[in-house]
């Protein structure tokens, strides 16, 4: 139930691996059969192989025993019946989520065109993986065939995401051709004044400006609970410039062979609103009333007291009440969402195929 974080690059590329998002997966196997259906919403083999760590849910989850599935199954029903009360609140009428939801349309346009290209030009054929398969054998001699292929077809699969990957943003960049503005940096590692519209960089006629970078620097800061400067930091700022001149490249590259309005995108949406929506239920309602007291940080620092040991001397409280604070936090948000799913649990229709799991 992470969030979704605009302009960032990897975790872009990560979620167009997962292409059972999309609905690009093929629908001939047993990938996109139902093996669970919560109110009428269906979740799909993919989803759950996904879940389990299984890129694009391409090979079976054989190695991973049943308590393990059916953890991660009852995981997966927990973030549908979330989203699915979150609409039953009409929070998806709601300012915030439409903002969400607005901040994230270039991500959702880039991943789109990500799974475009991994539907249609990866291909995964029985001789690689045996081929793949034998060397692991070869390398692992207690490692039986069954595993060996398993494996060996999630890494052709992966090296197959990984070559489209490349290929499209080069292409991408071929076409909005990236330069930046040596000069302007200059200035501003210096110290010069320079205006926030200021264009710093450009991926073919798309600009970056510095105030744009500026917000992004800020947003990461804040992000990670710091007080650093760094829009004037030159190393950061060209670090942002690669990543936001790659999504405009790659967002002129979704336009031009027309991913929106398609069939991704649509199924891109989907699951960014689901996303969206769990975390504005999650901070409306379910973690409102989430207040980390003194009390509970000395509680634990009590409780765990041979954890915060150092050199064989106890760490005072003060220098780590920090630390302590954002892992009571964690917990107590943690306990606060699983209550309320086990609420929803009790009046939702949930019935899981026990012969589509055996699939998994």
């Amino acid at each position: 139930m992470g969030n979704i974080r605009n302009g960032s690059m990897g975790l872009l590329l990560a979620a167009a691996m997962l292409c059972g998002i999309g609905a690009g997966c093929a629908a001939t196997d047993v990938k996109n059969e139902i093996v669970a259906d919560v109110n009428g919403e269906g979740i799909r083999v993919v989803e759950l192989r996904e879940f389990l760590g299984i890129r694009g849910g391409y090979t079976t989850a054989a190695e991973v025993p049943v308590e393990k599935k059916k953890e991660a199954l009852d995981r997966l029903v927990g973030g549908r019946l979330l989203a699915q009360e979150a609409r039953a609140k009409g929070l998806d009428n709601t300012d915030e989520f439409r903002a969400q939801m607005q901040q994230n349309e270039q991500d959702i346009l880039i991943t789109a065109l990500l799974q475009k290209e991994i539907e249609s030009k990866v291909k995964v054929s029985g001789s690689d993986v045996k081929e793949e398969a034998k060397k692991r054998m070869e390398a692992e001699k207690k490692l039986d065939e069954k595993e060996a292929e398993a494996r060996a077809g999630k890494a052709v699969y992966e090296k197959g995401v990984r070559k489209v990957q490349e290929e499209l943003i080069a292409l991408a960049k071929k076409e909005a051709p990236p330069s930046v503005d040596k000069e302007m940096l200059e200035k501003i590692g210096k110290g010069e004044k320079v205006g926030d519209d200021a264009a710093i960089a450009m991926a073919g006629a798309e600009k970056v400006t510095y105030g744009e970078v500026k917000r992004i620097l800020q947003a990461i800061v804040a992000s990670a609970h710091g007080n650093e400067d760094l829009s004037r930091n030159k190393v950061a700022i060209e670090r942002i410039l690669d990543r936001e001149l790659t999504k405009r490249a790659l967002i002129g590259q979704a336009k031009k062979q027309g991913v929106e309005g398609s069939k991704w995108m649509a199924e891109v949406r989907k699951e960014t609103e689901r996303i969206l929506l769990i975390n504005v239920l999650a901070e409306k309602e379910i973690l409102k009333g989430v207040v980390v007291t003194d009390k509970d940080i000395e509680a634990t620092y009590k409780e765990h007291a041979e954890k915060f040991v150092r050199d064989g001397k106890k760490i005072p409280l003060e220098k780590i009440k920090g630390e302590i604070r954002e892992f009571v936090t964690t917990n107590m948000k943690r306990k606060a969402i699983e209550l309320y799913i086990e609420g929803l649990k009790r009046k939702a229709r949930i019935t899981v195929n026990e012969a589509v799991l055996s699939k998994v």
